[in-house]
């Protein structure tokens, strides 16, 4: 069972953690379950894929000190990302609707669908170089965007469907 939690800029020992339909409602994050055995064929993968039109598909492993630069940034993407734990473990952190982080481990098995527009980070856990994992992107490109950078028409429709409700009914 994936783990999320508020993190707290004073570092308190212990963390509030909170629950899926939580991070969904606060952030639009999305949590799933695949078969890292089998992920190719896994159907409900394969729908979200579909349904979102993420084809690229991007491998993250072998990574190095200048990788753990670049993915602890924070930064957001124009459209979804779905990132797929295969080996080793890390810690995703999004800004929630009172631009809070929000930590969620994942490990193998473990897939978010980061919302374009959403504010994030990752945090490799452990051997860098053991790391695996996989990005489903838009077939047009991977850009990323830093923070502050607020005024994008992606950035402003995330933050309208947080504050509209959006992401307040569980998904199905």
């Amino acid at each position: 069972m994936v783990r999320a939690w508020l993190l707290s800029e004073e570092k308190v020992l212990t963390p509030k953690y909170i629950s899926l339909d939580e991070l969904y409602k606060t952030s639009g994050v999305e949590y799933y379950q695949i078969d890292t055995n089998n992920y190719e064929d896994d159907p409900l993968l394969k729908n979200l894929i579909e349904q979102r039109d993420n084809h690229f598909v991007n491998k993250v492993e072998h990574l190095d000190d200048s990788d753990l630069i670049k993915h602890n940034t924070e930064h957001y993407h124009e459209h979804d990302e779905f990132r797929l734990i295969i080996h080793g473990c890390g810690y995703f952190d999004v800004r929630d609707k009172y631009d809070e982080w929000l930590r969620v481990e994942v490990i193998p098995g473990d897939l978010l669908v980061i919302p374009g527009g959403c504010y994030h980070r990752f945090v490799v856990d452990g051997n860098l170089e053991e790391f695996k994992g996989l990005r489903f992107l838009k077939d047009y490109g991977y850009k990323s965007y830093p923070r502050p950078n607020d005024e994008m028409d992606c950035r402003k429709n995330y933050m309208r469907r947080l504050y509209n409700g959006a992401y307040d009914d569980p998904k199905e």
